[in-house]
């Protein structure tokens, strides 16, 4: 394994991490040698993802303790400390944290009640916030270098239909990561997001686009002319927490087969 991208001896905390796209990330951090936190809402679902990963990756760290998982509402303020005094008891250290908690409910901007607003806007902004100010706190208190990323999408930098208040949270991630990434650069803290296209793979909770008519409007606005898989979003987040980057702050990596480059 390369230094360049070795991550071995690492802790990362994933949220949003017990399937999807944030299980494909902590899979990936896993792969370069972290040791990687799971979080989700679903507690069943958690102890079989730590089960899973725990069987792909323990021997080749000659039995040690390599994944570890708590559910937890990360736009809960107490559920965030938990999560992290998790990690330290379990690993001893955090150095990367991935905020990747997100929900979402398609449907015309007319429709949308203020509850449903407001619950995607506290998941996805709020749960986003929270995580990586809990970290900052814990490394500008010990004089720890660390790595954020956050989870954009190419609908907080484009008019997407549908996706109003989805869009604004994401809107709010971006400028997130560049505010903090200012504020924190003098601690040694790196702030970055990732901002996918369209995956193959749909959040729980969303009714996918299956009529044939979407996958050929996705494939004509994408140039690449396809959805990426989980793991092609992936990479770039293990990127984004090597050493390979250690002077990349502030960005926002668009992972979407050029749908932003029109």
């Amino acid at each position: 394994m390369s230094d360049l991208f070795n991550l071995s001896g690492d802790t990362a905390v994933v949220t949003g991490s017990s399937r999807g796209i944030g299980l494909a990330i902590a899979d990936a951090l896993l792969a370069q040698g972290a040791n990687v936190v799971i979080n989700g809402m679903d507690a069943d679902q958690i102890d079989e993802t730590v089960a899973a990963l725990s069987d792909k990756y323990l021997a080749d760290r000659e039995g040690g303790r390599r994944v570890a998982g708590l559910p937890a509402d990360v736009s809960h303020s107490q559920d965030v400390s938990d999560l992290f005094a998790l990690t330290l008891s379990t690993f001893g250290r955090v150095d990367h944290v991935v905020c990747n908690a997100g929900i979402d409910n398609i449907k015309p901007a007319v429709d949308y009640s203020v509850e449903e607003w407001d619950q995607i806007l506290t998941v996805n902004l709020r749960g986003t916030f929270l995580p990586a100010q809990e970290a900052a706190r814990h490394w500008i208190e010990t004089g720890q270098a660390g790595s954020i990323t956050m989870t954009s999408s190419i609908a907080g930098s484009v008019g997407i239909p549908t996706l109003a208040p989805y869009a604004a949270s994401k809107g709010g991630v971006n400028q997130l990561v560049r505010t903090l990434a200012v504020e924190w650069a003098a601690h040694r803290i790196r702030v970055n997001g990732v901002a996918p296209g369209y995956v193959a793979n749909i959040m729980n909770n969303v009714t996918a686009h299956d009529d044939p008519e979407s996958d050929r409007r996705i494939a004509t606005f994408t140039p690449l002319a396809r959805r990426a898989s989980v793991e092609e979003v992936a990479g770039p987040y293990a990127f984004l927490a090597s050493p390979a980057a250690r002077y990349v702050t502030g960005a926002i990596l668009a992972v979407d087969g050029g749908y932003t480059a029109h």
